[in-house]
């Protein structure tokens, strides 16, 4: 059984690490950024701070707490994001570092951050668990959340907000989940980008996610997911430790 625990979440481990390798999703804005481009640059970006918003239908429980790394990754990018485009079409992604704190009356409260690719990530949100179950209940548990991150780069800075409904299955070891999610990111170049300095856009877009939270051990789980974001797919996987 710990032969085959390691084997799983140096697995996840493995797909977390190329996940957060794949090329950052803000390619060539210098270069590359146009009003035009904007909102569906913001589209991709938005889909993939999301992300991060669940793995879970289930409130962690007070005095709980979750601490991990996440990883989402999207394939390919919207076919009018230019900016990205132009440097390459292909996998492109986002790692965040995730902490997770139970609190009274079926609420979590969510913070994650991260300096990545020449960026800083700082965002966080509030999780509250409409259904909690017991183990082998063959109803889920259901929670809500919503989520507001802030991200500087040197050509560029984004607000995100998110809003989640997620649904979970307490069985043994394997935690089948499955949510929908809503984006809204507002994009704004510095002045100093050529072409379009200073123009800002706003886009909003669905997230649908089907994935499975794995806890072969009380303290450790390790999760993947499939995910539609606005249309495009890609994956979100994480591991963490949960007490």
């Amino acid at each position: 059984m710990r032969a085959m625990t390691k084997r799983i979440l140096a697995l996840f481990l493995l797909v977390g690490l190329a996940a957060s390798a794949s090329a950052t999703p803000w390619g060539d804005v210098v270069n590359h950024a146009t009003t035009a481009a904007l909102k569906p640059f913001a589209l991709d970006l938005g889909g993939l701070l999301g992300g991060s918003a669940f793995h879970s239908g289930r409130s962690i429980g007070f005095p709980g707490f979750d601490v991990g790394v996440v990883a989402m990754t999207q394939f390919h990018p919207d076919r009018d994001n230019a900016i990205l485009k132009a440097t390459a079409d292909h996998p492109f992604g986002l790692p965040l570092v995730q902490a997770e704190v139970g609190l009274p009356f079926n609420f979590d409260v969510i913070a994650h951050g991260v300096g990545y690719g020449g960026a800083s990530i700082v965002g966080g949100g509030l999780r509250y668990g409409l259904w909690r179950t017991s183990m082998l209940d063959p109803l889920p548990d259901i929670s809500i959340s919503a989520f507001g991150d802030k991200l500087n780069q040197k050509y560029f800075n984004a607000t995100h907000y998110s809003f989640n409904a997620s649904v979970s299955w307490a069985l043994p070891i394997l935690h089948p989940y499955a949510g929908v999610g809503y984006d809204i990111t507002k994009v704004s170049l510095a002045p100093t980008v050529p072409v379009a300095g200073g123009a800002s856009a706003t886009a909003r877009g669905s997230r649908l996610t089907v994935g499975l939270d794995v806890s072969p051990l009380p303290l450790v789980h390790a999760f993947a997911a499939y995910s539609l974001r606005h249309g495009m797919p890609g994956v979100d996987i994480g591991v963490g430790a949960r007490f």
